[in-house]
């Protein structure tokens, strides 16, 4: 009995000894395990630490974990905005790039015009002007010509340089690169913004070969020219001109001052207002209304009798 009581301590102290060795290959496995995750976690971490390096401008999309549900839709809304934004701006690019290559066709197209009509591609002589008038359909004496001129800001008669003429399709219009638009722009520009440096550009205008003043000749045609579409024409224009034609006195010079040019519209407003009789040529008129007026008056007394 007591044989077997010291047996049995022994036999378990043996099968505890026996069982030792599989539960020490078991608790083994498990930390190999951990340690491969460990390393295999690392090796990611540090891979996408060297990827972050060698690209610092690249953004790495993460989940999320500690975003609210209730969040997330204002994160699309802000997602989309940024989207949307970046499309736009895009848009607004392509947008630039047609404008500037429509600029650019226009430009071209406006030299290529000139220098169809042009003597050396820098100017535009009398004979290419005959022919830019005559593929208008206009005469090179009508006013449309002139006006054209005056919006080219032409600085001599029978001349037309390429800032000029560029100058002029610009003030035109944007659009205008070809002989209809020009025709039509011409046909219904709004020259009374402009009716005094229109005026006092017209007399310089007539200016020819270096001359200090315009031939009466040139004068009379010019006046005509001025006034016959959008400005008012003086009540005295035609007996005016008329006057200056005839010269009956043989007192009627052979070119007319500035001074003369100048001041003929406050002289006609005067006379339409005051009337002949109320002139006075004491005052600083220029002597050729005096004469005018004096062979007005005469007229009158005729008429009278």
């Amino acid at each position: 009995m007591g044989q077997c009581l010291e047996k049995v301590p022994s036999e378990r102290r043996l099968m505890s000894h026996n069982n030792h060795p599989n539960q020490q290959s078991i608790s083994t496995k498990h930390v190999k395990k951990k340690a491969k995750q460990d390393a295999t976690e690392q090796q990611s971490n540090h891979l996408r630490h060297s990827y972050r390096q060698m690209n610092p401008t690249t953004t790495t999309l993460e989940p999320r974990r500690d975003l609210p549900l209730h969040k997330i839709p204002e994160l699309l809304a802000k997602i989309t905005g940024t989207l949307s934004s970046t499309l736009s701006s895009s848009g607004i690019d392509t947008k630039q790039n047609s404008s500037s290559n429509a600029i650019i066709n226009l430009s071209d197209r406006r030299l290529q015009l000139f220098k169809y009509y042009s003597d050396d591609d820098e100017l535009m002589s009398v004979d290419g002007i005959l022919r830019f008038c005559k593929d208008l359909s206009f005469e090179p004496d009508c006013y449309e010509v002139l006006l054209f001129c005056f919006v080219c800001r032409a600085k001599q008669m029978y001349s037309l340089t390429k800032e000029e003429f560029l100058r002029g399709l610009k003030t035109l219009g944007n659009h205008v690169d070809n002989l209809l638009d020009i025709r039509t722009a011409l046909s219904n520009y709004n020259i009374s913004p402009y009716e005094n440096e229109f005026y006092t550009w017209t007399y310089h205008y007539g200016l020819i070969d270096g001359q200090r003043c315009v031939t009466t000749a040139n004068a009379i045609s010019l006046w005509r020219l001025y006034y016959l579409k959008g400005i008012e024409k003086p009540l005295i224009l035609n007996q005016w001109l008329n006057y200056l034609e005839e010269d009956i006195h043989n007192e009627i010079p052979k070119s007319i001052t500035c001074d003369t040019w100048t001041i003929f519209p406050q002289f006609a407003k005067f006379i339409q207002f005051n009337g002949y009789e109320a002139y006075d040529d004491n005052e600083a008129w220029p002597c050729l209304f005096d004469g005018f007026v004096e062979h007005q008056l005469e007229q009158q007394k005729q008429k009278k009798t």
